[in-house]
């Protein structure tokens, strides 16, 4: 076997045991979860914030739009839809997206 296949296989082997990368908790933003009240051009939605950490964000309305891969795959988020994301310290005002769940309550006939 050749250098260049060791070395290879030392780098794969160093690879697996460290466990992979770790990510460390974010400090210029914090996780939101809301209801999507109203859906605007371009993706783009009125999101009525549920759950915050910060309680001066609870009851706001925010400018939310997909983020990452819901944006790739063409997520669809309707009205009525529970999400959660993310807002940055810096601007308080805009959401990103990161996850959407349709439970909502049933219609009974």
């Amino acid at each position: 076997m050749g250098k260049v296949q060791e070395h290879k296989r030392a780098a794969k082997a160093r690879r697996q045991s460290d466990g992979g990368p770790v990510q460390k908790e974010r400090d210029d933003r914090f996780e939101v979860e809301g209801v999507v009240e109203e859906c605007l051009p371009n993706t783009m939605f009125r999101i009525k914030v549920t759950t915050s950490p910060v309680p001066q964000m609870m009851d706001r309305v925010l400018l939310g739009t997909l983020a990452g891969k819901m944006r790739l795959f063409r997520i669809r988020v309707l009205p009525g839809d529970q999400i959660k994301g993310y807002v940055s310290k810096y601007d308080l005002n805009k959401l990103k997206v990161t996850y959407r769940s349709s439970k909502r309550a049933t219609q009974q006939f």
